[in-house]
């Protein structure tokens, strides 16, 4: 039986639980993307033969937040401010971008997973904005996750404007860290007042679709439509492939 709905891929973190270790990810992420029409499937942490696997079974990967980067991963030391790395998802994640590169796989990058996708394809990573960086807004806020604290401006003429539908607009946020130089590959077209790059997608979307930003759409999906086109034209793309894919069989 073929599929009627993409299966989309989402990462997730680790948390100890009562002392056991476990997968963990904020449920908002699925319900974005079923309520984009998918299937959402968690994937843990894997060695390279089985991330290969998922990348086969997944129509679409979706790199979700957490914690920091491990900067050693791209070739960086650790900033006094570095907060708690997961070095085992650092190279789950890595392996997934390129597994699903060569799928041409769908990628939609989260928070932290602007900054694995962008460090993943050779960008480097500011670790700790408040100190790096002088005149910095508030990125970190305290306020509920689905509130918008601070606004960000949209390049014309991108994949994100275009899903937008506006060149402004406010978003939520909850990260120190950001992307630095830009990866081969991908380009920057938002960023904050204070030139913080808020957003990357690829610089050919025919060849590989990739969509990253540094706030957290999953969590704005019920209180503004913009944030849930970000995850229907995602899962549009993913329904490509699939169909794609059931075709060639």
């Amino acid at each position: 039986m073929e599929n009627q709905k993409p299966v989309i891929g989402i990462t997730c973190s680790t948390k100890d639980l009562g002392g056991q270790e476990t997968a963990y990810l904020h449920y908002s992420y699925a319900t974005a993307v079923m309520n984009a029409g998918a299937v959402p499937v968690i994937l843990p942490m894997g060695d390279k033969e089985t991330v290969k696997e998922w990348t086969a079974l997944c129509d679409g990967l979706l790199l979700s937040g957490g914690e920091d980067m491990d900067p050693q991963k791209i070739g960086a030391e650790p900033h006094p401010n570095l907060g708690k790395v997961i070095p085992e998802r650092d190279e789950t994640e890595i392996n997934l971008i390129h597994y699903a590169q060569e799928q041409n796989l769908p990628i939609f990058a989260i928070c932290r997973g602007i900054q694995v996708l962008n460090g993943a394809l050779g960008g480097t990573l500011i670790q700790d904005l408040n100190d790096e960086k002088e005149d910095v807004i508030k990125h970190y806020q305290d306020g509920a996750r689905s509130a918008a604290t601070h606004s960000i401006r949209v390049d014309k003429g991108t994949l994100l404007s275009e899903i937008l539908g506006t060149e402004e607009i406010s978003v939520n946020s909850f990260h120190h860290g950001a992307v630095d130089e830009v990866a081969p590959g991908l380009k920057a077209v938002a960023c904050s007042s204070d030139g913080v790059i808020e957003a990357l997608e690829s610089t050919d979307r025919e060849k590989s679709w990739m969509l990253a930003v540094q706030w957290h759409p999953e969590d704005m999906t019920a209180v503004s439509d913009e944030m849930h086109q970000m995850f229907v034209r995602f899962v549009q793309k993913c329904h490509d492939l699939m169909e794609k894919k059931q075709s060639a069989l």
